[in-house]
């Protein structure tokens, strides 16, 4: 408990040091709504018309003196390039623009107000000196009463015996009482020195010098520091924010934790003439204590993720690359900057494509692997590369497609992994072409949509005396559907009714290699078994009908109702799933349903699939969010039962619930869940409380994340291996508690809530 309060203690004096810049949101977004970023406005300094300024000095007595000097006395008004003077009296010179012995001035320029007892002021040279008075900055929003201020418009402010705030009363928000305060007006930056914080009218902190940006636009410089209290120590970020265009910029973050070790991070996003936003993420821990100790990892950890998109008239470029040290270096130094792979992403992509669209005839070549972040995966495929040439003409209701498809496979050995074994995988090159037609006709109310091609695989295997032999398959399905659309007294609506037929043959595939196959969990609409599988190294043979009744309701206000009931009746089972899984599943009955509606207050989805040969519920995806006046409360919950890659057993069963509930007074109160509840498990939680008001913002609150276990049917590891695999679990049960702190006008706001709330549903 000690640890923890001076952790907290450390955190509360560091977080105001390095604070001056305002990251952009979006990069194409230059500058932003000052009023709906501070979220309250001076009522006392409100913007003054251009046509309200004065156009020449004047005032109610006016005495011209011999040198030329004009004393000027009562409602005194001298206008100024980019606003107006006002004063109980001043001496004029208008050979050189300059007001001397200014008394009771109020000075209103480019938005801002400065209010003094006396002072001088050149209008050619824009310097000016004031004594007692206050200022307000419009930009951020900020009231500064000093002793003197002198500078230069347009260069320099410089304050004396100032204190500073953003609040209508301090005493309900923040005030900085300060020896100087300098902004500069060239570069939109300010320093403060010699300061003491004042928070609900108690000192909380003396600094000798704490930075600020001055403007609301992206500018370079040091974000809040993002501070934590985890389950590996005290978990310490120091951001730097630098704009290095208008469309890129760059965030750079030493970081500290301490039971691991000191590191570095960095964010860097830019925008190609497409409007794609690209970034390259990485992170760099020089050693990992924790990681040395528990599974001998001794080396420098490290991860990197690369996006970029490009196009180039007709020619389409992508790349997504990422890489890291190790398997489980991302489950052990997990970010709040960066985000290189979701909690439940077993691989890392690293892909190249382009492809070129000449009218009717599309090339594309790719280069695409994968880095496993499961350490019991081995190492996996390398498609070098991938070659597609494609054809499709449309004639009348007709359309042809052809394509020509081949892949060479190598395997990728640079792989860290310390449990699976290096087994003797099967190189070699896959051809596939695939020619068919498609056509869709009206008869009446009546819409025919019929698709049919064939399918023919080859290989040429580089480590086995003879080839798998060669597959052709032909696939047909044929839908009729109707829409009827009637009008209501609410709005629109729209039922359609449809039945299909889909046959696909089948062909022993279980000789052919496997070298991109992955098998999706069955779904609601999957009911083309076609539908479960990534890769071409299986088609799976399908012969069933599917009834289809579609109610789409398009109502007032906003809201909208849809309704889907299907009925699928299988006349035979899958041959190929079955060799597949190796199971024995039977011709099946099933029925699925989906309901969805929203408004602007609520939304709601149902989806659930049954079968009527195992008389159990498949999978169900339910989801509730309700929107009141102070509350806003999400429920969520996804089931699926016999994931085939989890095995005949396993099932996903994931609960989640969160509430946002804004209480009186600026209070609000956050909450939020998410649990594996097959294992009764935790996967992901925060706590926190907050308050705000329109010139202070507090939160604290707490949060854990923790990665669900999970029967590896196909895996047998070793004991050695699974008490390692234990401990690597374990370091996934990050807790952490955090404390965000933003005084309005002089830090930025970076809510950080989101990012600790795991990603749970991502792959599921």
């Amino acid at each position: 408990m000690k640890k923890i309060a001076s952790y907290c203690v450390v955190a509360l004096t560091a977080i105001p040091i390095c604070v001056s810049a305002t990251p952009a949101s979006d990069l194409r977004q230059d500058t932003f709504s000052v009023n709906a970023e501070l979220g309250c406005l001076n009522p006392n300094y409100p913007i003054i018309e251009k046509q309200f300024w004065p156009t020449q000095a004047s005032a109610l007595k006016i005495d011209i003196q011999s040198n030329g000097v004009v004393l000027l006395q009562n409602n005194v008004k001298i206008p100024i390039e980019g606003g107006a003077l006002r004063a109980k009296s001043a001496s004029y010179n208008n050979s050189n623009q300059s007001a001397q012995k200014i008394n009771e001035g109020s000075l209103y320029y480019l938005g801002s107000y400065f209010q003094f007892q006396s002072g001088s002021l050149n209008n050619q040279s824009k310097n000016f000196s004031f004594i007692d008075g206050e200022s307000y900055l419009s930009e951020r929003n900020l009231l500064i009463e000093y002793g003197s201020l002198a500078g230069k418009f347009g260069s320099e402010l410089r304050f004396q015996d100032a204190r500073l705030t953003s609040c209508l009363d301090s005493t309900s928000g923040w005030l900085i009482s300060a020896k100087t305060v300098v902004i500069n007006e060239s570069s939109q930056r300010g320093h403060i020195q010699d300061l003491s914080l004042h928070v609900w009218n108690k000192k909380v902190l003396k600094l000798p010098y704490l930075p600020f940006t001055t403007a609301s636009k992206r500018l370079s410089g040091f974000l809040e520091p993002d501070i934590g209290v985890t389950s590996d120590g005290l978990d310490l970020y120091i951001p730097y924010f630098l704009v290095l265009s208008s469309k890129s910029d760059v965030t750079i973050a030493p970081r500290l934790l301490r039971d691991r070790g000191t590191g570095l991070e960095a964010n860097y996003r830019y925008l190609t003439h497409d409007s794609s936003i690209n970034y390259l993420n990485f992170i760099y821990f020089t050693g990992d204590k924790k990681a040395k100790r528990d599974y001998a990892v001794d080396d420098s950890r490290w991860a990197f993720k690369l996006k970029d998109v490009r196009r180039w008239q007709n020619i389409h470029g992508e790349v997504e690359w990422a890489k890291s040290s190790d398997p489980m270096v991302l489950l052990d130094l997990p970010s709040s900057l960066i985000n290189i792979a979701n909690q439940r992403d077993e691989y890392l992509p690293q892909t190249i494509k382009v492809k070129a669209v000449f009218d009717k005839v599309s090339l594309s070549l790719a280069r695409q692997g994968y880095q496993p972040l499961n350490p019991f995966l081995s190492e996996g495929y390398i498609k070098k590369p991938e070659v597609e040439l494609a054809y499709q003409s449309f004639k009348g209701p007709v359309s042809y497609f052809s394509k020509i498809l081949y892949t060479d496979f190598g395997v990728n050995r640079k792989v860290y992994n310390g449990f699976a074994p290096l087994p003797d995988m099967v190189t070699g090159s896959r051809s596939i072409a695939q020619i068919g037609a498609s056509s869709r006709h009206q008869v009446g109310v009546l819409n025919i949509a019929l698709n049919s091609s064939v399918t023919t695989k080859k290989y040429s295997l580089n480590n086995l005396s003879k080839s798998p032999n060669l597959h052709t398959i032909p696939s047909f399905n044929v839908t009729f559907s109707g829409t009827a659309r009637r009008k209501i007294s609410q709005g629109v609506s729209l039922i359609t009714p449809s039945l299909s037929y889909a046959r696909t043959s089948y062909r022993d595939q279980s000789l052919d290699p496997v070298f991109d196959l992955h098998v999706r969990g069955w779904h609601y609409l999957a009911f083309d078994s076609q539908g479960m599988f990534f890769g071409k190294d299986r088609v799976a043979d399908q012969e069933h009908f599917v009834v289809k009744i579609n109610w789409d309701a398009r109502l007032k206000n906003q809201h909208q109702v849809l309704v889907q009931v299907l009925r699928k009746h299988e006349l035979e089972a899958s041959k190929v799933l079955n060799e597949m899984l190796k199971l024995n599943l039977q011709p099946d009955k099933q029925s699925g349903v989906k309901i969805k509606w929203g408004s602007l207050k609520a939304n709601a989805l149902l989806e659930a699939n049954y079968s009527d040969k195992r008389n159990q519920l498949n999978f169900m995806n339910a989801h509730y969010k309700m929107q009141l006046q102070d509350t806003e409360i999400s429920v969520s919950r996804k089931f699926r039962r016999q994931v085939p890659l989890l095995g005949r057993i396993n099932e996903l069963d994931y609960g989640e619930l969160t509430i946002e509930q804004r209480l009186s007074g600026g209070y609000k109160f956050l909450a939020g869940i998410s649990k594996d509840l097959s294992t009764s498990k935790n996967l992901a939680s925060y706590l926190g409380v907050g308050y705000e008001n329109c010139c202070i913002a507090l939160k604290f609150f707490a949060s854990d994340k923790r990665l669900s276990k999970y029967q590896f049917s196909e895996l047998s590891p070793s004991e050695s291996g699974i008490e390692a695999w234990e401990q690597m679990i374990s370091v996934e049960n990050k807790s952490r508690i955090n404390f965000e702190f933003e005084l309005k006008g002089i830090t930025s706001s970076r809510t950080q809530l989101n990012k600790f709330f795991s990603n749970t549903f991502a792959n599921f």
